[in-house]
């Protein structure tokens, strides 16, 4: 097993990186960041810097169906339409930079996401310009093949500093991703979102009590307050949301668990709006398509709230957020 580790280059050089002069005009090929929609496709430049550092630029929409559809909030882009925005960045960096074949199955592991400076995620007259700042900080080997990619990205948008994501990322060849799967499965086989219903698994939360104004943006159900918490089941529903579920998972994303830690939190801090200032993930199992997914939350230590996705018994995913 390989192991390179190498400091963050705001920390190796003492500041931010100069800037390199990359292209907003267009974006890069869905494919190669696994989208089927190009309208949900953020990425349009990166050039690496050397084998372990590269730079990579997103547009960002100033509206959109899923990331725009906020009620109470100020006329900002969504922290995770960075976050997207960021993953595009981290799977083009592992087939351009990294070398890894277009078959190649990503699974992230773990993400972090911290907006240091909330005002710079105010829209303009133009839409946002991300620029990203990205270094390989670890990576492993086994086998002779390249299996795992941990990335620290440094973030600006229209050149002001303001954040910063960490992404840890799985990587598998396609062939012995799907024989895992077929193992895990078994006589089951492997459905997506668009082979099964998207029915509510319990009462539907209101779009309004967790600031939203379409309902295939609610990805909780059937939620209540018990004790100090709250606890729902994750929503069928959102298998119809085109930017969530762009092309058949046979799993459930990540996004989607992070999407619902925000809405319960929402539903801990009733009343006005809240902006997401920090995002600390870890994705711990396949949560499969087609079995109830449990999740609970509650307020944490220093503001913060913690969810757990629980199917089957086991914890699938565990998401910390931080509230401004």
């Amino acid at each position: 097993m390989e192991i390179l580790t190498r400091p963050g280059a705001a920390e190796a050089t003492g500041g931010p990186a100069p800037m390199l002069d990359l292209d907003y005009d267009r974006t890069v090929s869905r494919a190669i960041v696994h989208r089927w929609a190009v309208a949900e496709v953020f990425l349009t430049d990166s050039r690496a810097v050397d084998e372990t550092r590269f730079a990579a630029a997103a547009q960002l929409p100033p509206a959109h169906h899923y990331f725009g559809d906020h009620t109470g909030l100020p006329d900002a882009y969504d922290p995770l339409l960075v976050l997207e925005s960021c993953r595009h960045a981290v799977t083009h960096a592992c087939h351009v930079h990294q070398d890894l074949p277009d078959a190649t199955a990503f699974m992230v592991t773990a993400w972090t996401l911290e907006v240091r400076d909330p005002g710079a995620l105010a829209i303009g007259e133009r839409p946002g310009r991300l620029y990203i700042d990205g270094e390989v900080t670890d990576r492993r080997r086994r086998g002779g093949r390249l299996r795992r990619l941990v990335f620290a990205l440094e973030l600006r948008l229209d050149g002001r500093p303001f954040g910063r994501v960490t992404m840890d990322v799985a990587c598998t060849p396609g062939d012995q991703y799907r024989a895992l799967r077929a193992m895990q499965r078994g006589p089951a086989g492997l459905p997506t979102a668009f082979t099964l219903p998207a029915e509510p698994a319990g009462p539907p939360v209101d779009p309004a009590a967790v600031h939203r104004r379409v309902p295939v943006n609610v990805v909780v159900d059937g939620a209540e307050h018990a004790g100090d918490g709250v606890r729902a089941v994750l929503s069928p529903r959102s298998f119809r949301n085109r930017t969530l579920y762009d092309h058949p998972y046979d799993h459930v994303p990540g996004m989607v668990f992070t999407e619902a830690a925000r809405q319960l939190a929402a539903l801990l801090a009733p009343g006005s709006a809240r902006p997401l200032l920090g995002v600390d993930a870890a994705f711990l199992k396949f949560a499969e398509l087609d079995a109830p997914v449990e999740l609970s939350c509650a307020r944490g230590t220093g503001g913060g709230y913690r969810m757990t996705a629980v199917q089957s018994g086991a914890a699938v995913a565990e998401i910390t957020l931080t509230l401004g």
